[in-house]
């Protein structure tokens, strides 16, 4: 999870991260409705609805170019989770200690929204995959092979 405004140190990182593993992806992006099973299978969660929070997400994703070309003019599908599990809270980052962690799932982009927890966004982050249009972009890039190897996903 990006925390911080990036700087040219991170940039050259990501760029060389990007160049010595690009030609060895392969689209491996999971579907919507598989990240939702691994989260409920892999922590405890309550599902919520909450339109603030549902409006947040569809903002992050159709305000952003990027992802809002992979919806292919469809209406976005957000399902939405309240994370139960301590241990996640026992490893919150001290900037969100005290915040609920909350994920948001858009089903049809495999789009990943996580509030209040670096680790957790960086565990879906490795488990969802790149399809062929992130492969191109060397901060998704990096940023995959990073989460990849800290889970060992």
């Amino acid at each position: 999870m990006l925390m911080q405004e990036p700087n040219e140190e991170m940039i050259k990182e990501w760029q060389d991260i990007y160049n010595k593993n690009k030609d060895k992806l392969k689209p491996n992006k999971k579907d919507g409705l598989k990240i939702v099973e691994y989260l409920k299978e892999t922590y405890s969660v309550i599902e919520i609805e909450n339109t603030e929070l549902e409006k947040v997400v569809y903002d992050n994703i159709v305000l952003n170019e990027f992802s809002n070309q992979k919806l292919c003019g469809k209406n976005p599908i957000i399902r939405l989770f309240e994370v139960t599990d301590k241990n996640l809270y026992e490893r919150q980052d001290d900037i969100f200690k005290g915040i609920k962690i909350i994920v948001g799932i858009e089903l049809n982009t495999s789009y990943i929204f996580v509030e209040g927890s670096s680790y957790l966004y960086d565990e879906l982050t490795a488990f969802t995959g790149l399809d062929d249009e992130d492969i191109t972009n060397y901060f998704l890039v990096a940023q995959y092979i990073k989460c990849k190897e800290k889970f060992n996903i």
